[in-house]
C-alpha cells in the first residue's frame, strides 16, 4: 500500500490564476483612465507597448526554459500595465522594451515563473532601469513640455531641494487628486486608493500589508517632523506623493514575494513604510518606493518562519507480506 501526499494547500479557495490577474487588473482601470485623461495618446503608448512586450516576453522566456505558455492567463498584461503606470509619459520606446523585458525574463521567469520569483518583477525592472538610466526615468525632466494645469515640479523634489517650508505651495488635496508629476498611473492617489479598496473587498489582498504600510509612513514621517518641521514633511504629504500608494496596493501585495503569515505581513508592511520615510529623508533619491520594498522583500522567508507550523503527524503505513 503507498500512501501519496501533495504539497499543500489541499482545500482548493475556488479561485484561478486569471481571476486574481483579472480582479487586479480591474483595479487598476481608475488610474489608468486618469493617465490617458491627463497624457492622451503618449501614455497610451507607453502602455500598449509594455503590454504587447511583456506577453511577448513571456512566450519567449516560457519556450527557452522549455514550460507551457498560457498568455490568455492574464499574467503577462498584468505585469505590462502595473510596470507602465510607473513610468514618464515621455519614456522612449527602447526604454519601454528593455524595461518590460527584464521585469518578465529577469524578475520573475528566471527564478521558475509566477509564484517562484522571491522579489517584486516589476520592482526589478524599474529598479535596473533607475540605475542604467536616471535621466529618463526624471519626472521634472519628463514633464515640461506639456501644459498639464499645475506645477509641473515634482513635489518631492521641492522637498529634497528646498525642504517642508516649500512645500506648502502644494495643496494635499489637489495632489490627492493626481495633480502631480510621476509615473503615468502611479500618481492617480485618489483613483488608486479606489481600485485598492476593490482589491480588499474581492478579497484579492489582506489588509495588513496596505494598512501597516501607511502606518509606517505615518509614524516616520511623524518623528522627523517632530525633529525638523522646516526640513521634513507631515505624513500626509507623504502618503499622496510619489509612488507610495501604488506601492500600498499593487508592489507590495505581490503573493510570490510577500509573506503569507498575518505577523508576517504587519512587519512587512511596517518595514516597507518605514524605509520609504527613511530613503527620502536620509538618501539622494526622493521617492524610496521601489527600493524599500525590494529591500523588504529579502526578508520575506524570515518572517515567513515567524509563524511556528503544526506539527505533522507521522503516519506508518505497515505493508502486509
Amino acid at each position: 500500500m503507498k500512501l501519496i501526499v501533495s504539497s499543500p494547500p489541499h482545500w482548493h479557495s475556488g479561485s484561478s490564476e486569471f481571476k486574481i490577474y483579472r480582479d487586479f487588473i480591474i483595479g487598476m482601470i481608475p488610474a489608468l483612465l486618469h493617465s490617458l485623461y491627463f497624457f492622451g495618446m503618449h501614455a497610451a503608448r507607453v502602455i500598449a507597448l509594455c503590454v504587447a512586450v511583456s506577453v511577448m516576453s513571456e512566450i519567449f522566456a516560457k519556450k527557452i526554459f522549455k514550460k507551457k505558455s498560457d498568455p490568455f492567463n492574464g499574467s503577462a498584461v498584468y505585469l505590462g500595465i502595473l510596470f507602465s503606470m510607473l513610468l514618464p509619459p515621455t519614456s522612449p520606446y527602447w526604454l519601454v522594451m528593455i524595461g518590460i523585458f527584464l521585469t518578465v525574463f529577469i524578475g520573475r521567469e528566471i527564478f521558475g515563473g509566477a509564484g517562484s520569483n522571491p522579489f517584486s518583477p516589476v520592482l526589478v525592472g524599474m529598479a535596473i532601469l533607475e540605475l542604467s538610466w536616471p535621466s529618463h526615468l526624471n519626472v521634472n525632466l519628463n514633464s515640461i513640455n506639456y501644459n498639464l494645469g499645475f506645477d509641473c515640479h515634482s513635489p518631492l523634489t521641492a522637498l529634497k531641494s528646498a525642504g517642508a517650508d516649500y512645500t506648502s505651495k502644494f495643496s494635499l488635496f489637489e495632489l490627492g487628486l493626481g495633480n502631480q508629476v510621476g509615473g503615468i498611473g502611479s500618481v492617480a492617489i485618489l483613483f488608486l486608493l479606489l481600485g485598492g479598496i476593490y482589491l480588499l473587498f474581492r478579497r484579492v489582498i489582506r489588509w495588513e500589508i496596505p494598512i501597516f504600510y501607511a502606518l509606517g509612513v505615518t509614524v516616520t514621517a511623524e518623528m522627523f517632523r517632530l525633529m525638523d518641521p522646516h526640513s521634513f514633511a507631515c505624513p500626509w504629504f507623504h502618503l499622496v506623493t510619489g509612488n507610495v500608494m501604488i506601492g500600498m496596493f499593487f508592489l507590495s501585495t505581490d503573493y510570490s514575494s510577500s509573506p503569507f503569515s498575518n505577523p508576517g505581513k504587519i512587519i512587512f508592511g511596517l518595514g516597507c513604510g518605514i524605509l520609504t520615510v527613511l530613503f527620502r529623508a536620509m538618501s539622494v533619491h526622493e521617492d524610496g518606493v521601489i527600493y524599500a520594498i525590494l529591500i523588504m522583500n529579502l526578508f520575506t522567508p524570515m518572517l515567513d518562519k515567524l509563524v511556528r507550523r503544526p506539527k505533522t503527524l507521522n503516519l506508518h503505513i505497515l505493508e502486509e507480506g
